[in-house]
């Protein structure tokens, strides 16, 4: 009887033990940053999906137009995750912000364009001469835009006007309006805008620049909670195979998210957009070299010189936690 009874003690011992642990746990919580454009599709896809949930994460999610905006979400502590491009990345980490890069979210330069209204006599990047054109300024669409796509076609500063139009949804009404010439359109609204007859692309950003988009995290979340980072990462990399494997089904999910937005948009239209995407996630050796010189080219000022000194590339780069999320899987 003794023994019986000192038995059931250690297991209700270790019920409670466990218990406890489990209690005491953190939760897996997470606060990510959703991009209206289509490099923000894997994490519509990983919500809609319910990745997230499935790899035991709860997320809390705020739509933003623009990398930056999610950025200077980060600086106030109201996100945790957040995607940018290389320039607002480099301009965080200029000015100290306590962030890291985690994975490249992807190469966006194929779904980025020139466009004009479909009835503009502009065929070409050169006869934006004396021209307006709609950007979103601070970003490496910006960057590219003015320090390489336009000089390329014999464009210098001053012989066009840059109007700042922050969200994508407004560009094409104020081409509409022709408050503006041309703009620079991402998908799906450049697909969107093409399907309905309203825009035409003159020119992608291929020829100049891959385009990245860097997936990052707070140092705090990257600390505190690693193990979320990585749930987050997980459920990230199946919404991004499931654009790779099965296209036509990845679009019907993220066609039914512009729905819940307004958007009307085929799925077949929204699949031709999808495509133009390039999915690479790993943090290579390669994208470490290209920060490193498009940080150069901002010191050096091509445009304007909107940082002070390039920063420890390396040490703003974690690939531990990718290689750790791609290990689960």
């Amino acid at each position: 009887m003794g023994r019986r009874k000192a038995a059931l003690m250690v297991i209700v011992l270790g019920v409670a033990v466990t218990a406890l642990a489990h209690a005491q746990a953190k939760p897996l919580k997470l606060r990510i940053a959703v991009h209206t454009q289509t490099v923000g599709a894997p994490d519509v896809i990983a919500i809609r999906q319910n990745y997230f949930k499935q790899e035991g994460l709860d997320v809390e999610w705020r739509r933003f137009a623009l990398g930056k905006e999610g950025r200077d979400a980060m600086i106030a502590g109201a996100l945790d995750i957040n995607s940018t491009a290389p320039t607002p990345f480099l301009i965080g980490l200029d000015k100290g912000i306590p962030f890291t890069a985690i994975a490249v979210n992807s190469y966006f330069c194929g779904t980025n364009h020139v466009v004009v209204r479909k009835e503009s006599d502009i065929n070409t990047p050169a006869q934006l001469k004396g021209k307006k054109i709609g950007v979103p300024k601070g970003t490496i669409t910006e960057y590219v835009l003015l320090a390489r796509l336009l000089p390329a076609h014999g464009l210098k500063t001053g012989d066009y006007e840059v109007a700042g139009i922050p969200d994508a949804k407004d560009r094409i009404p104020s081409l509409i309006a022709k408050a503006i010439d041309a703009a620079t359109l991402a998908d799906p609204f450049v697909a969107a805008g093409e399907h309905e007859g309203l825009i035409r692309s003159i020119e992608n950003f291929c020829k100049y620049d891959p385009l990245p988009f860097m997936v990052t995290a707070t140092s705090k979340i990257v600390k505190e909670n690693p193990d979320a980072v990585v749930a987050y990462l997980r459920g990230w990399l199946r919404a991004v195979q499931l654009l790779k494997d099965k296209p036509v089904e990845a679009a019907t999910v993220y066609a039914d998210d512009q729905k819940s937005l307004g958007r009307e948009i085929p799925v077949a239209v929204l699949d031709k957009a999808l495509r133009r995407m390039k999915w690479e996630p790993e943090i290579t050796p390669e994208m470490q070299r290209y920060l490193t010189d498009q940080a150069k080219d901002l010191v050096s000022g091509t445009i304007e010189g909107r940082i002070k000194a390039v920063p420890d590339i390396p040490k703003a780069l974690n690939t531990e936690l990718l290689r750790k999320a791609s290990l689960g899987r």
